[in-house]
């Protein structure tokens, strides 16, 4: 049995957009790009804020069970579902909403096409704009998707939940392994906000420096270097994601040089954590700053976890504002008032961390086979592979439902 073909946008509800300034002094929830964890497909990280402090892209609203598909670099496949407590809150015009028409679609069914290489290859290839690449709404609603009947995309959406609990799993694993390096670094050091060993004290400017030489990302030296921007630092862990580079995400405007001497520090948002420890040279974007540790002072891997640290994001956050887009810059960042411990306890520390960093490249490889997994199941639910035997043992409930379908979807079209 062949299923029929059709847009994503048939399967789809109208939705609204409400405008979060007309109630002033309500607050409410916004999810904009920086929220959604592009690996985790997630929502992590919404505001919340004032109808005063909404900025003019806050429009869209949203319910439990949409899908949230970035229109902005639609290569990095921003997707998420919006969970029960988002239910009512506002999203980024940089969304597109699909809401499911729950008489014909699943909305989870969408939600897993949106991941397939098909959907992003689609949306890439309509892409338009150099520095900020982008799609329209429409472009995302009118992507293929195959369509089953209700009940083999429930079976299909059975199946893929439970490859995607592995990849849960995994991430319950890292989350805990990721308390490994702040609970080394509270025993070595202690708090440094109250510096219970009684280290020396000296402002984070006069033992760091923000060196930055900028270049342009056309030039043959670097096209084919890797681009970090704060999108590929994991907030919280400083884990590097994978990066394209200059070259493939079409880069023109200047950008930072970079090496393995440097730490990354965002200072855009700076209260989600996201600094990076590199073992390559690349590029990075203007809205991180490249910080190299003065020798015999401070260890990279010192900085690294400090600037990862409650102490310092708890400074960061009094001092850089509550804009919209806060911003933390170099004056506040070298004001920091650092203890400073001896150099030989944090060469030790620089050990521990780097045999850590061996335990993550092994943790990295099970990432790989669990992700090779979940791609080949959501290759062959959407070629009709994974339910070929389930669907022949429904075959005929399956006919019918899907002759109810299409008098649905023909309805719909007409009145639409």
């Amino acid at each position: 049995m062949k299923w029929p073909v059709t847009s994503i946008g048939q399967l789809c509800v109208p939705t609204g957009q409400r405008d979060p300034t007309a109630s002033p002094d309500s607050s409410f929830r916004y999810i904009d790009i920086a929220s959604v964890d592009k690996d985790a497909k997630r929502i992590t990280a919404a505001l919340e804020m004032r109808g005063a402090e909404a900025p003019s892209r806050a429009r869209k609203e949203v319910r439990a069970g949409d899908v949230l598909v970035s229109t902005v670099r639609p290569n990095l496949n921003a997707v998420a579902l919006v969970p029960d407590d988002l239910d009512g809150q506002i999203a980024s015009t940089g969304f597109c909403v699909l809401r499911a028409d729950q008489k014909v679609a699943d909305g989870k069914f969408i939600f897993y096409r949106c991941l397939t290489p098909e959907f992003v290859g689609s949306l890439v290839s309509q892409m338009r704009g150099a520095n900020y690449p982008a799609v329209s709404d429409g472009v995302v609603k009118r992507a293929d998707i195959p369509l089953p009947a209700p009940r083999e995309q429930q079976r299909i959406v059975e199946l893929l939940e439970q490859a995607d609990g592995l990849r849960r799993q995994r991430a319950e694993a890292d989350q805990l392994a990721d308390r490994i390096l702040p609970a080394l670094f509270h025993k070595m050091f202690g708090d440094p906000a109250t510096n219970p060993k009684g280290s020396p004290r000296l402002p984070l400017g006069e033992i760091t420096a923000i060196t930055a030489l900028m270049v342009d990302p056309r030039e043959p030296e670097y096209i084919d270097l890797p681009h970090v921007g704060p999108d590929r630092i994991e907030s919280g862990t400083g884990r590097l994601l994978p990066c394209q580079t200059a070259r493939e995400e079409g880069l023109i405007s200047g950008k930072y040089l970079f090496d393995a001497s440097h730490v990354l520090y965002s200072k855009i948002r700076p209260y989600l954590r996201k600094v990076a420890l590199p073992e390559f040279s690349g590029l990075c974007s203007a809205d991180m700053y490249p910080v190299t540790p003065l020798q015999n002072l401070m260890t990279r891997e010192f900085l690294w976890a400090l600037l990862l640290s409650t102490a310092f994001t708890n400074y960061i956050t009094e001092h850089s504002g509550r804009a919209n887009m806060p911003k933390l810059n170099r004056e506040q960042f070298a004001a920091y008032d650092c203890a400073v411990p001896p150099i030989a306890l944090q060469n030790k520390f620089s050990g521990q961390v780097a045999q850590l960093r061996q335990f993550e490249i092994k943790r990295e490889m099970v990432h790989a086979n669990v992700e090779m997994l979940f791609s080949t199941m959501l290759h062959r639910a959407f070629t009709g592979e994974l339910t070929a035997k389930w669907r022949e043992a429904h075959l005929k409930e399956l006919l019918a439902e899907m002759e109810q379908q299409a008098r649905l979807l023909h309805t719909t079209n007409e009145n639409n």
